[in-house]
């Protein structure tokens, strides 16, 4: 009798747990279509704001957002990260995924720019940068503005005088961390981080840096392409221009 009783009670609990793993694979009701979106770390306010608009006019859409330095997102996508859309703060990046055939090429597209500034307690030249201790600028390895500052530094003919000054941040807003703490003299930003703090910024020749161009695209393996695509369009709208000069790109 005992072990007819375990029998029936294992059929039982059995039966509910098959029942319950049926109904946990039906979608809920009203669940939300979500998208992940890599982002330079740069976008992260206009993106965050792009991100609340358009999800009042697409309730039906959650958008999650990864905020980095384009080139630590980049290895993350060749990782296998599961992402839908990747926005960086450079070409090269998105230039390096297109070749190994991980966006979908035809969503690819240029939606904002940025300058290159120095940013410090008070107006900087070049040959200001000389007589200061710290200097911070964004890793080169990975981050876009370190790259572009190591070479507006290697063209105006100083880097090699000022390399020994270098702290290299994990990313462009930690630069402008560092600099609105006082633990380093002067950074390199982007003049849109510029609006996160109140010290004087500096505009340097942008003809001795590469254009500052911020592509976007869908990710091969994104299972909501065409929710992600809808999203690069609004980007692209004028809606989304205004939000992006407003955190100071274009």
């Amino acid at each position: 009798m005992k072990l007819k009783y375990l029998l029936t009670i294992f059929l039982i609990v059995t039966a509910i747990a098959a029942a319950s793993g049926c109904l946990s694979e039906k979608p809920k009701e009203n669940e939300p279509v979500e998208i992940t979106v890599s982002a330079a770390i740069s976008l992260s306010d206009a993106l965050k704001d792009m991100g609340t608009e358009f999800q009042k006019k697409n309730p039906e859409v959650k958008i999650n957002f990864n905020f980095g330095a384009s080139g630590v997102l980049q290895k993350q996508i060749e990782q296998g990260a599961s992402v839908d859309i990747f926005a960086s703060a450079s070409l090269v990046e998105m230039d390096l995924l297109e070749e190994k055939g991980l966006i979908i090429k035809a969503t690819r597209t240029n939606f904002t720019r940025n300058k290159l500034v120095i940013i410090a307690p008070s107006n900087l030249t070049i040959e200001g940068l000389k007589g200061l201790e710290k200097i911070a600028i964004g890793n080169p390895k990975t981050v876009p503005a370190g790259r572009y500052a190591q070479t507006f530094l290697e063209n105006a003919g100083v880097y090699e005088m000022l390399k020994p000054k270098l702290i290299f941040a994990e990313n462009v807003r930690q630069v402008l961390d560092y600099v609105n703490r006082g633990e380093v003299d002067a950074g390199f930003v982007y003049s849109s981080d510029t609006l996160k703090s109140n010290m004087s910024v500096s505009p340097i020749n942008d003809s001795l840096y590469p254009p500052i161009v911020y592509p976007v695209a869908v990710v091969k393996d994104s299972q909501q392409s065409a929710v992600s695509v809808q999203f690069i369009e609004y980007i692209q709208s004028d809606e989304g221009q205004t939000i992006l000069h407003k955190y100071g790109f274009g």
